[in-house]
């Protein structure tokens, strides 16, 4: 699970009337195809945490993966923020996939709680699409772009819309029986109804190097910057991963830990996923 963020605190408002819809969608994920091709297993290179990968999902193919992680803020009476995720990816055609995630906090995962010690719930839900349009060819990268739409709600505030642009990249630095890959994303997000205090449109960006140790493992490491709030500084995050295949198609095992740079950043993070591949996803 890579490109998931456990946000250490961003995920916030109250529960929408959308969640009629939420679970339609996780149902939709969870009765795909669960029956995985056989063949012999390419090296694994998963993405490193924080980061959205360039190549969409095969298609016909699908990807499951669950996730849980835990933050710990600098300063203040309620610093444990404990989180879990669920993301799912459906191949659609070549080129293109359908991304689907899912995440719960339980702390400050609120943005003006009346109480700075008191633990409330918050989440964040996001559907949208991958596209690569640039295949890796000698010295040129490939190149894709991910837009999606999210909803993030909490205990203690009204429900919040936005939308979100990434560009994506990736290279492979050093080819061979280890290789390895370099990946970067910059991206806009804009809140369609940001609250008095809140920045509406934000930037984020974030670069990570993946190392192939043995055929079914892989190392990650990832650094992330997150714009915030008026009157606070970036979120920087520097974090590393393992990530391992069970057998010949998953699932895949990763675990990680990673520590905040900055006043506003989390003092430290850790995290751990299994990830499913299904259909033409399966290697």
């Amino acid at each position: 699970m890579g490109s998931t963020v456990f946000s250490s605190g961003i995920l916030r408002m109250k529960l929408p009337p959308y969640r009629k819809l939420h679970k339609a969608l996780i149902l939709f994920m969870l009765i795909l195809p669960i029956l995985p091709t056989r063949g012999e297993a390419e090296a694994l290179m998963e993405d490193p945490f924080g980061i959205i990968g360039v190549a969409p999902t095969a298609a016909g193919g699908q990807t499951m993966s669950l996730g849980l992680g835990y933050s710990r803020a600098r300063d203040g009476a309620n610093r444990n923020l404990y989180g879990g995720a669920l993301e799912a990816e459906a191949g659609l055609v070549r080129g293109l996939d359908l991304r689907f995630a899912q995440a719960i906090e339980y702390g400050p995962a609120a943005p003006y709680p009346a109480d700075d010690a008191k633990r409330v719930w918050g989440g964040l839900s996001q559907l949208g699409l991958r596209w690569q349009f640039l295949e890796e060819d000698g010295w040129r990268p490939a190149l894709g772009v991910f837009g999606a739409v999210r909803t993030a709600y909490g205990e203690t505030s009204v429900p919040s819309q936005s939308g979100q642009i990434v560009g994506l990249l990736s290279k492979t630095l050093i080819e061979g029986p280890r290789p390895l890959a370099f990946s970067f994303n910059a991206g806009w997000s804009e809140l369609f109804n940001a609250e008095p205090g809140e920045r509406a449109g934000r930037y984020e960006f974030a670069a990570g190097l993946t190392q192939n140790l043995a055929q079914n493992t892989s190392l990650g490491v990832s650094y992330l910057r997150h714009q915030q709030d008026r009157g606070e500084k970036d979120q920087n995050i520097i974090a590393a991963g393992l990530w391992h295949r069970l057998g010949r198609a998953g699932p895949i095992m990763a675990a990680g830990a990673g520590a905040g740079v900055g006043d506003d950043s989390p003092r430290f993070l850790v995290f751990a996923s299994l990830k499913w591949l299904f259909g033409a996803a399966a290697p």
